[in-house]
């Protein structure tokens, strides 16, 4: 009677390992057992490819990348161009200067304003609005207040 090979015996066969002379032998002779060999080695074939997808060559990648990138920098823009915009903008505050003070004759002087309501009468608007007793909104502090002054004279409704 004819014995198949341990699986222990198979596993060493694929890896590679030194296999008995009685494997070797049984494997020139058994179909079933070359079969098995067979399906475990494409089974490692197979979770290597895998494997080497899950982890890609770094190293690999790093020379492709580096192999696209220029060997010479791009040359910088001008460094004369990073001064010139605040330049330009002090050159312009100078000019819109120089333009308001020709627009005043030398000598002269600016007038003081004026005001065109006395004092007392803004005064006495105020006092105005503020002596109405129909101030708008009031009347929703507290709907049971018939005099909105009565809130100010003793602080409560």
């Amino acid at each position: 009677m004819n014995t198949h090979l341990t699986d222990d015996d198979i596993a060493a066969v694929v890896a590679g390992l030194e296999s008995s002379s009685r494997a070797a032998e049984h494997l020139s002779s058994c179909v079933s057992c070359r079969q098995e060999v067979a399906a475990l080695q494409r089974l490692v074939a197979d979770r290597r490819r895998g494997m080497e997808a899950e982890h890609p060559d770094w190293q690999r990648q790093r020379l492709e990348v580096m192999a696209r990138i220029p060997d010479r920098p791009a040359p910088l823009a001008a460094p004369a161009r990073r001064w010139f915009r605040p330049l330009l903008a002090a050159a312009a505050v100078l000019v819109v200067a120089v333009g308001l003070g020709m627009l005043i004759p030398p000598g002269a002087e600016i007038p003081a304003p004026t005001d065109d309501l006395a004092i007392e009468q803004i005064l006495a608007e105020v006092d105005a609005v503020l002596a109405d007793d129909s101030l708008p909104g009031f009347e929703f502090i507290d709907p049971g207040v018939d005099d909105p002054a009565s809130i100010f004279e003793n602080g409560t409704s």
